[in-house]
């Protein structure tokens, strides 16, 4: 498992044929966005894919590929490096007793 603030990446044995994969943004790939800091959890894209199943709100799955790992980056947490495989993508939630469960915000 590797963590990085509030996005979780379980290793996975593959991504599910009806997931599709998500848009490329300026050579990479965003797998969350902040919502107060508008920063973002983003690896280069020339190894790596981000699919989503429609649906499925926050979080997906990721395919890293190649034999080095590829940095997950973010302004404001240190750099991990991701193994090629694959991995079910969580955003980290919390529960309110008030209003009930919500996405942290990073």
């Amino acid at each position: 498992m590797y963590r990085q603030g509030d996005v979780l990446l379980v290793p996975y044995s593959g991504v599910p044929a009806e997931a599709q994969p998500e848009p490329v943004q300026n050579g990479r790939v965003v797998l969350a966005e902040g919502e107060r800091t508008g920063h973002a959890h983003t690896m280069l894209a020339d190894r790596v894919a981000f699919f989503r199943e429609d649906g499925a709100g926050r979080g997906g799955y990721l395919r890293v590929d190649g034999l080095d790992p590829v940095a997950l980056s973010h302004e404001e947490h240190a750099t991990v490096q991701v193994p090629p495989g694959n991995y079910r993508v969580i955003q980290q939630r919390e529960y309110l007793p008030r209003s009930g469960p919500r996405r942290v915000s990073d």
